[in-house]
């Protein structure tokens, strides 16, 4: 018999420096044990909770059209539709489940990254073009969206200074936002790059470079070997469904940029501080205008933040929250003050579809049930995993004197997924998401993905766990008419 391919954990390659919090740990063989035991559990955990949020959802729904959610947990309706437009798709499913593992494992590291930004732009590529080219960007101008105001759009100068008190005239997307997604789109509009399929391409391509960034940031945290096992998870995550027509993948994709580069700038060896300095201000740039972007990525902060503390550096923060202020000093000096929008904004949220919708199941079941079927299985099972060998390593002795913090206890390759939790959680609770979050909380999904390549021990294992995340995505595709 032929054992499974191993991908290995070096425990001596990428190692960071002695006395930094988080060294590379090749402690998560997680094929056995109680880790691999709670990996199973969590993926009954994930069947279980999207199956009371239909069963729940529907009866919540029930007779309530002005809901607007006729496809509880997600929007929509289920009407299975399967087509011969998916084959694309599917092959490439399959090509990346049955060699992708053990193609990670051996391509160069800059070939990596290009791959899984490829895939990523594919993948929701092909699933959205599965009924049609045209249905690929179509969603990005309806009336609700942000491309018709772009594309009407005569002074963006008044428009920015105006923005606040006109926010109740502005279709549904763009009163949930502030002006950076008009004001992006009408410099494309204005480069002779309009249109939907314009759009749809900056959309793509923004996602593809947030996987790739993603992977970065989880090369720094916890090593080379932990990130390559990710790659696939993070290319190829069921929430593509919704990534490549809604511009929540683009608020992702610039997010994840920004806050890889912060995560570079606090990893960084201390010899090169002026790197890092200038990498952190690049980050805190991008992350300014992603918070110009969303109001959505305010939660994100908590990744940067997490790596801070365990990294015991706070330098690249401050030169990372320099570089927020300087993009919102330029607004601010356009006319828009960052805090009117989003009190603005939280106003026309509460007297919207929102007040219509109960915030008791969409908090308890509703968002967590469609952002599992977003992240998939997979995904599922290695958060589970990740939680029981932390919660082990928190009562193992301190390697100092000292007692051992309780975030030195989280493995490395647990500290980015595990923080997009708390994000998750803090956005959840705050009641500003009911409904909707398969597309507003796309830009969480690439760093939860991280979690599945804790359960991809063997190229085996990998496959397997991708196969599931393939054949959600693609259900998904053929079952539901989703508006995005």
């Amino acid at each position: 018999m032929i054992p499974p391919t191993v991908i290995p954990v070096r425990h001596g390659s990428d190692r960071r420096a002695p006395g930094t919090a988080a060294a590379v740990e090749g402690e998560v063989g997680l094929a056995s044990g109680r880790p691999g035991r709670a990996a199973g559990i969590g993926v009954v955990v994930w069947a279980g909770l999207v199956a009371t949020s239909v069963v729940v959802g529907a009866r919540v729904v029930a007779d309530r059209p002005d809901m607007a959610i006729n496809a509880a947990p997600v929007v929509g309706r289920w009407d299975w539709h399967p087509s011969l437009g998916l084959l694309p798709a599917v092959v490439l499913g399959l090509a990346v489940v049955v060699a992708g593992p053990r193609l990670v494992a051996r391509m160069s590291w800059g070939t990596v990254l290009v791959v899984a930004a490829v895939v990523a732009v594919l993948w929701p590529m092909l699933l959205a073009g599965a009924d049609g080219l045209a249905a690929i960007g179509a969603p990005l101008g309806t009336r609700y969206e942000y491309l018709p105001v772009a594309a009407d759009l005569d002074d963006p100068t008044a428009f920015l200074r105006d923005y606040v008190n006109t926010l109740g005239d502005q279709p549904t997307h763009v009163r949930g936002h502030p002006p950076g997604p008009v004001l992006a789109l009408h410099a494309l509009d204005r480069l002779g790059l309009g249109g939907e399929g314009w759009a749809a391409a900056l959309v793509l391509a923004a996602w593809g470079a947030g996987a790739a960034a993603v992977l970065a940031a989880a090369r720094a945290v916890a090593g080379i070997e932990c990130a390559r096992r990710a790659a696939p998870f993070v290319a190829l995550v069921p929430g593509a469904v919704w990534a490549g027509t809604s511009m929540d993948a683009l608020f992702g994709g610039v997010a994840a940029v920004g806050i890889a580069l912060v995560v570079l700038g606090l990893v960084a060896p201390a010899t090169s501080r002026r790197r890092a300095d200038a990498v952190a201000l690049a980050g805190g740039v991008v992350l300014g205008i992603a918070l110009h972007l969303t109001y959505g990525a305010v939660p994100l902060l908590v990744i940067p933040a997490v790596v801070a503390w365990r990294w015991r550096r706070a330098r690249p923060v401050v030169v990372a929250v320099a570089g927020v202020a300087a993009v919102t000093g330029a607004f601010v000096a356009g006319g828009f003050w960052w805090f009117d929008g989003l009190a603005a904004t939280r106003l026309e949220y509460e007297t919207g579809l929102a007040r219509l919708r109960p915030y008791g199941y969409f908090t308890a079941l509703g968002n967590p049930g469609a952002l599992a079927l977003a992240v998939g299985p997979a995904v599922a099972a290695g958060l589970a995993a990740l939680a029981v060998t932390a919660w082990r390593r928190r009562w193992q002795p301190s390697d100092d004197r000292g007692r051992r913090r309780w975030i030195d206890a989280v493995p490395a390759i647990a500290l980015l997924p595990g923080a997009a939790v708390v994000a998750v959680l803090a956005a959840d609770l705050s009641g500003l998401s009911k409904g909707e979050v398969e597309r507003i909380w796309l830009p969480f999904v690439p760093w939860l993905a991280l979690a599945a390549g804790a359960v991809a021990v063997t190229a085996r294992r990998a496959s397997v766990f991708l196969g599931a995340q393939v054949v959600l995505a693609v259900a998904l595709q053929a079952g539901l008419l989703s508006p995005w």
